[in-house]
């Protein structure tokens, strides 16, 4: 139970350290917006500055323009399929009596501009076998982490829209493809090398089924925390050139490191002061180390005012490369954005199909149970699960 009245305080506390965050943000965003400024008729004194330096951060790469740069709105196609996926999952879970765990895949498909109605669905796919409740994990067997689950639920996301857009690419009419979130797999960074193969070749496989038909993928980023483009102008700050995060002559002194009065900014705060309406960024190029590993497929990306808020549109190579698709992912996004009103309606349909409530899971482990009673296979819950499913005084 939570005391309201012992939180009061505490969150008055919170909402006074919440404004001298904003006003130190407002202080740095201010900053670096006059660092734009101040390098935009130098900028590509800048991209030779950033090509001999090596930071500590990410920085967008492949800038041919002043980073303030725009691009307006293009017409959307019509007629035009748009298809999107995304996921859900039930963790496995130590205290119950079932080692297993489940993902749903929601997909979307919606023809505009036609007559056919649209195909709403989810994908159940449950894993239970040995070899899929634990994985050999540097040398050592161990079980499934929702980690793993995770990255798993991303590659089936992917597979499922890619199988999805070959079929409506039969069509004569333009097809786009959309999926939540990041389409860098920056979460396999470390991880051992059978598993991020396992993940990256779905992904690969998928983007060549995308290039194969020409049908442009987009990973649509809401809220971006981002800041590629930010450190960009953390270089433009450094007195040193080349900059060498590594051998930076100004750590270990008392005063802020050059670099820092900006650190706390991201691309999207930057970019709000910049893009009109339905005007995108130019298109950018992501340093992230595992997108080595993506050959022809490597992500680039840009930020696009949908009205609502700033997003961070994903893409391949091979579209950002593409005038016309590039036009049919920034028209598309942005399209959907307004039919959704200011979330794409196809991610929010998607999403629909695959999420699992509460009530859903609960009805899962139910099935499961009476299956196990039905034959005859002992059902043992931990303490800490029984006392969830029983009433207390």
């Amino acid at each position: 139970m939570l005391d309201v009245l012992a939180l009061h305080h505490q969150i008055h506390a919170m909402m006074s350290a919440h404004r001298d965050v904003r006003r130190r943000y407002d202080d740095q965003l201010a900053r670096a917006q006059d660092t734009l400024g101040e390098w935009t008729a130098r900028w590509r004194e800048l991209v030779e500055k950033l090509a001999q330096s090596r930071t500590s951060w990410l920085v967008a790469d492949d800038i041919h323009a002043p980073l303030q740069t725009t691009s307006p709105l293009p017409a959307c196609p019509s007629p035009l399929t748009v298809i999107a996926t995304d996921g859900s999952q039930i963790y496995p879970d130590r205290h119950e009596f079932a080692s297993c765990y489940l993902i749903n895949i929601g997909i979307v498909v919606l023809p505009y501009g036609t007559r056919e109605s649209p195909m709403l669905h989810s994908q159940p796919r449950l894993f239970y076998r040995d070899e899929e409740i634990s994985r050999i994990w540097n040398g050592k067997q161990v079980p499934v982490t929702s980690e793993i689950v995770a990255a798993l639920r991303g590659a089936y996301e992917i597979d499922a829209l890619a199988a999805h857009a070959t079929h409506a690419a039969a069509t004569p009419r333009p097809t786009v493809a959309m999926t939540d979130g990041t389409l860098i797999l920056w979460q396999l960074e470390g991880k051992p090398k059978e598993f991020q193969h396992e993940i990256l070749s779905v992904y690969l496989q998928s983007f060549e089924h995308f290039h194969a038909q020409q049908i442009p993928v987009m990973g649509y980023i809401s809220q971006p925390g981002s800041a590629d483009v930010i450190n960009v102008l953390r270089v433009a700050l450094c007195p040193e050139n080349p900059t060498n995060c590594d051998r930076c002559p100004y750590k270990g002194r008392e005063q802020e490191l050059p670099c820092e009065p900006i650190a706390e900014v991201t691309d999207a705060s930057l970019f709000a002061h910049i893009l009109g309406r339905g005007e995108r960024t130019q298109v950018f190029q992501s340093r992230s180390t595992i997108l080595n590993e993506y050959g022809s497929h490597h992500i680039h990306f840009f930020y696009l005012n949908v009205g609502a808020e700033l997003v961070r549109i994903e893409i391949p190579r091979w579209v950002a490369a593409t005038p016309a698709l590039l036009a049919q992912v920034h028209a598309v996004a942005y399209d959907q954005a307004q039919k959704g009103q200011g979330y794409p309606v196809s991610l929010s349909e998607a999403h629909e199909q695959a999420v699992i409530r509460s009530d859903e899971r609960a009805q899962f482990y139910r099935i499961l149970e009476q299956c196990y009673v039905r034959e005859g296979v002992a059902v043992n819950l931990s303490r800490k699960a029984l006392k969830k499913r029983t009433a207390s005084i």
